[in-house]
């Protein structure tokens, strides 16, 4: 966030896939926003509405909310629990929200205020993690009682931030399905997440050519992360493939925005899959 101030708020979906709280049937509970980009100065305070929702429109629910940090794995899994270090990434000290636990009738909804108060010194620059949970239990298909969990997860962004990704491996694989598929490796170096959307290009022989959108990659600061991009068809003979990504959040850009340097992906060998598909919550 150098040389700017203030507050700075970007509502998304969820961000990337595996980022949605996995269930074994129907999410009866829900959180919109899902996820909040948030640039915010030292010594700044807002705040934040949530609204908090029962699916379930034949049935009543009672739902806890708590705090949690946040983080995601190298295939885009979100986790939840604690964050002891001092130094951590955590921002649960920053957030106050009430009350802590709602009754919803069928088919309503309710909204939670958040208040964010972020330290005027902060022990680092760069990204905070939070997250609000809901909970609930739910008596699934077979009558069984089950807890049932959702999250809106907040990003926010203090004091020096930088995002500063970059492609370091390619190759083509295949998905699960053994449709084809390109897989890419990302780093981050920086001390703010990055969050990547742009185009795979594919051009072949005789002018055969697709082009396939991804969006809301997100890599996490300091962090890494691999995706699988399926293919819309088959691959033409002898094919080459660009990779065309904008980081559309890069704080230390006045208009938040950076192109990744174009990658041309490594075509002689094939592996397996070995993460989920990008895309598809955002």
């Amino acid at each position: 966030m150098s040389a700017k101030t203030g507050i700075r708020l970007v509502l998304v979906a969820l961000l990337a896939a595996g980022s949605a709280v996995p269930v074994a049937f129907t999410q009866e509970i829900g959180l919109q926003p899902a996820s909040v980009e948030l640039e915010i100065a030292p010594g700044a305070r807002t705040r934040q509405i949530v609204t908090l929702a029962n699916k379930d429109r034949s049935r009543p629910v009672s739902v806890s909310l708590s705090l949690s940090g946040w983080t995601q794995d190298e295939a885009g899994e979100v986790s939840f629990g604690p964050d002891d270090d001092a130094e951590g990434p955590s921002a649960a000290d920053w957030v106050q929200f009430g009350p802590p636990s709602v009754s919803l009738a069928p088919g309503q909804t309710k909204q939670v205020m958040i208040d964010l108060a972020v330290p005027a010194e902060l022990v680092r620059s760069g990204d905070y993690r939070v997250a609000l949970l809901a909970s609930t239990v739910v008596q699934d298909p077979a009558g069984d009682w089950r807890r049932q969990q959702t999250a809106s997860l907040f990003y926010l962004t203090a004091g020096d931030a930088a995002s500063r990704p970059k492609i370091t491996a390619s190759r083509l694989t295949v998905t699960e399905t053994g449709a084809p598929a390109i897989g890419l490796d990302f780093s981050n170096t920086g001390n703010a997440h990055a969050r990547l959307e742009g185009t795979v290009e594919v051009r072949g022989e005789g002018g055969a050519a697709m082009s396939v959108p991804v969006s809301g990659i997100i890599v996490l600061d300091g962090a890494t992360r691999s995706i699988t991009v399926p293919l819309d068809g088959p691959l033409p003979a002898s094919p080459v493939i660009d990779v065309r990504l904008d980081n559309v959040f890069a704080p230390q850009k006045d208009d938040e925005t950076e192109a990744l340097k174009p990658h041309r992906v490594k075509t002689e060998t094939k592996v397996a899959a070995f993460s989920g598909p990008v895309g598809g919550t955002d």
